[in-house]
């Protein structure tokens, strides 16, 4: 066992680390100040008087329901009350050694002085109310200081919900949460006539700015570092996993990280080591690189050409691969029943059960490599080399079958077929015209149709479709066929270890979705449980946190 290390930053390109640094607080302080003193020269100068007689509240008498909840959210949200919990915060994180969170929450205790003396220089009078024995009708009014408590609270604690074990829904959750205090917190003062409008935008603007500010002086990065491990184990395991992610797979890269790095962490092992695909390699030398490091586990996260490429190099290994699914098509975790949620994804992979599935290796008219869930010839590769990247992440599987209106007449092509050396096992193939030769190492495609139903991932053996149908009419029934999964006019199937489809002319072809070229002959043979991969065991569910045995 051994001390926790600091968890390396990593790198990411520059264009994602200026935009994590603009939305966590990096200077974004700056331009909130720019906006924030524009807007008080506007009210300074009673360019805003005329929104401020326009948006006036409605009378509002004070003993009334609505008054009394009003009046009861106005104390529950006021500056002292707010800057007193910012204060314990503050006592609390430097108490468990969270200094720059202590630092952060001290700096936003400043919003309080500084509202003081901008209201006090700008004297901006406050409208009439019946309310005016409240507790909040004291002061002057610009800019508002219950806006500027809550937004100043609200604004830090959505951000370090970034940083926290959350799935997306919930982050977002927070961040509604947030907003709908800040709202509440403005509509309550503008509704008992206490605050107008432009006093509430101005409390809104400076919270914003100084949470901002107080963020960047404690350290964001370091802050959301220190507030992720919170509840994790302080001592480690000799494990440590490596992510090869695609990084066009994902919106918010730092989110991802962050999630990674907790769940990894808080299961006790080492630091994750990251791995960047590019455009020119989908992870074929990072997993060499993982090999390398001797990781225990390696995450694919991205969608079926990663998982190809990774499965490729770890294929032979003893090392598992684990699945992080952020495709369009994710067909190997859907057949894997792996889950398509991140974070359940996460936990599978540090609490499933290791299962060897087969891969199949295909050689080809100068070329070798290999699929794990399918390989096709004719209609199917034209489809995939037809699909629109950029539609595919708009209207994801719609793409595809787009792809497929504009093949919607294929044109057929003479293939011969050997099952297992053996010629003769499939001589009613040999002059046999058809559109597509799918192959298959599971049974599932995109849409959740079955085609192949006798697929398994780990019988040693691959599925051929063959299809072919003569007429338009004869669609009709490929399409029931390919339903049922039994053989009908125009659709055939069968299963060997090995299979050599020829063609009098190349015909493309794809391998897992990735149209690779042309060929003339396509061999492919079985390699019967050469990749160990990760998929829910019994226990998955009841238990996520048990750590996975080598």
């Amino acid at each position: 066992m051994s001390t926790r290390p600091t968890v390396p930053s990593g790198s990411l390109s520059g264009l994602s680390r200026l935009r994590r640094r603009w939305e966590l607080g990096y200077g974004a302080w700056i331009l909130g100040m720019a906006v924030f003193a524009t807007w008080t020269v506007l009210v300074h100068a009673g360019y805003t008087d005329r929104l401020d007689v326009t948006l006036t509240a409605p009378p509002l008498p004070p003993r009334s329901g609505r008054g009394q909840v009003l009046e009861a959210i106005s104390l529950l949200t006021h500056p002292l009350l707010i800057y007193t919990a910012i204060g314990f915060a503050a006592i609390i994180a430097y108490q468990q050694r969270m200094r720059r969170l202590a630092t952060a929450l001290v700096t936003s205790l400043f919003g309080l002085p500084l509202q003081i003396v901008i209201a006090t220089w700008i004297d901006h009078a406050r409208p009439s109310s019946a309310f005016a024995d409240s507790l909040s009708y004291r002061g002057f009014a610009y800019p508002a200081g219950h806006a500027v408590a809550m937004t100043v609270a609200a604004w830090v604690l959505v951000t370090l919900t970034r940083a926290r074990r959350r799935p997306t829904s919930q982050v977002r959750l927070w961040r509604g949460a947030g907003v709908l205090a800040v709202v509440l917190t403005c509509m309550s003062q503008w509704a008992m006539g206490l605050q107008s409008v432009s006093d509430l935008l101005g409390g809104v603007l400076l919270g914003a700015t100084v949470a901002n500010l107080a963020l960047s002086v404690g350290g964001v990065e370091e802050i959301l570092a220190s507030w992720a491990h919170i509840g994790l184990p302080p001592t480690t395991v000799d494990k440590r996993a490596a992510i090869i992610y695609n990084p066009t797979k994902f919106d918010d890269l730092s989110l991802l990280r962050r999630r990674v790095e907790s769940k990894v962490l808080a299961a006790g092992w080492q630091p994750t080591l990251w791995l960047e695909t590019t455009p020119d390699d989908a992870g074929h030398e990072q997993a060499r690189r993982a090999l390398d490091a001797d990781v225990d586990l390696v995450l694919a996260a991205g969608g079926d050409g990663t998982v190809r490429a990774v499965a490729g190099e770890l294929a032979g290994s003893e090392v598992p691969m684990a699945l992080l699914p952020a495709g369009t098509g994710n067909l190997l975790a859907r057949n894997l029943q792996v889950p398509l949620d991140a974070d359940a994804a996460l936990r599978l992979a540090l609490s499933g059960t290791t299962r060897a599935i087969d891969v199949v290796r295909c050689t080809w008219d100068g070329g070798t490599d290999l699929f794990v869930v399918m390989a096709g010839l004719g209609l199917d590769a034209r489809i995939m080399a037809d699909t629109s990247d950029d539609l595919k992440k708009v209207i994801r599987s719609g793409a595809y079958v787009l792809a497929a209106v504009q093949n919607a007449v294929p044109r057929p092509f003479a293939v011969d077929v050997e099952l297992d050396g053996d010629a003769g096992a499939l001589a009613e193939a040999g002059g046999q015209r058809v559109v597509m030769a799918l192959l298959g190492n599971v049974g599932t495609i995109t849409g959740g149709m079955t085609i192949f139903p006798q697929a398994v991932p780990d019988d040693g053996l691959v599925d051929l479709l063959l299809t072919g149908p003569n007429r338009v009419a004869d669609w009709a029934k490929v399409g029931a066929g390919l339903l049922i999964g039994q053989d009908v006019d125009g659709v055939s199937h069968h299963q060997a270890r090995k299979l050599t489809l020829t063609t009098p002319e190349p015909v493309p072809f794809e391998l897992d979705g990735d149209p690779v070229g042309r060929t003339r002959k396509l061999v492919a043979q079985v390699e019967p449980g050469a990749l160990h991969i990760v998929v829910p065991s019994p226990e998955f569910g009841r238990n996520n946190h048990r750590v996975r045995s080598k």
